[in-house]
């Protein structure tokens, strides 16, 4: 918690990487509104980088995050750049949300800093806050980006490694396993594209990441 809380209050930090919508929310979003998708929520929504934009594209935005720090952040831009959205903290497991809530969820390098079972278990809670035909838009890191650097493997494909102090666990997907995890899904979109990002001290490292876009069946 202390390290988002750090993270989100880090002015040069969220400059360097969370202030422009991810390139794949822009361009999906042409696509949900054809899909006459109206209520979304950013699953992990830090900063607010994509609670921004899909307000000025006028959806019916809600941001979700563990992080205090992180929310109040949202809030007070929203207010500076007169937008809406519905902001509340909590995390991942407890979406505070009736079933069939959501036209559209999107979590972007979130929900894999857990273990294998419990990423399978989110993504079902995650699948029972969409309506039927609903989309869910995630990101998980491949197994190509494991290296020396990833901490300790604690079970197939997942890391732990002490960030800033604090524990934090990472999960490495296969293609098969996406298959399996999204269960309940036609998947639309499953696709391996490489990324550029910046830690805290500003140093570049080039991953790649699957982009996964799946819709919920009836």
């Amino acid at each position: 918690m202390a390290r988002w809380d750090k993270y989100w209050d880090d002015d040069a930090y969220v400059a360097r990487n969370w202030t422009e919508p991810d390139p794949d929310i822009i361009r999906l979003t042409p696509v949900m509104q054809g899909h006459q998708v109206r209520r979304v929520l950013d699953l992990g929504c830090g900063a607010g980088r994509h609670l921004f934009y899909l307000c000025q594209q006028r959806f019916d935005v809600h941001g979700l995050d563990i992080s205090m720090t992180g929310v109040e952040r949202c809030r007070k831009a929203l207010e500076q750049h007169q937008l809406s959205a519905t902001l509340r903290v909590a995390d991942m497991h407890n979406i505070p949300y009736p079933e069939g809530y959501f036209d559209w969820v999107l979590s972007v390098q979130v929900i894999y800093h857990t273990t294998a079972a419990t990423l399978k278990q989110v993504i079902q809670h995650i699948r029972g806050k969409l309506r039927p035909g609903g989309f869910f838009y995630v990101t998980f890191p491949p197994v190509d980006n494991i290296g020396p650097d990833s901490g300790n493997e604690i079970e197939p494909r997942t890391y732990l490694k002490e960030e800033d102090g604090e524990p934090l666990l990472h999960h490495y997907v296969t293609a098969d396993e996406i298959d399996e995890l999204m269960g309940g899904f036609t998947l639309v979109e499953k696709r391996l594209d490489p990324r550029e990002t910046h830690d805290q001290a500003g140093n570049v490292t080039r991953r790649f990441r699957w982009n996964v876009l799946g819709q919920c069946l009836p």
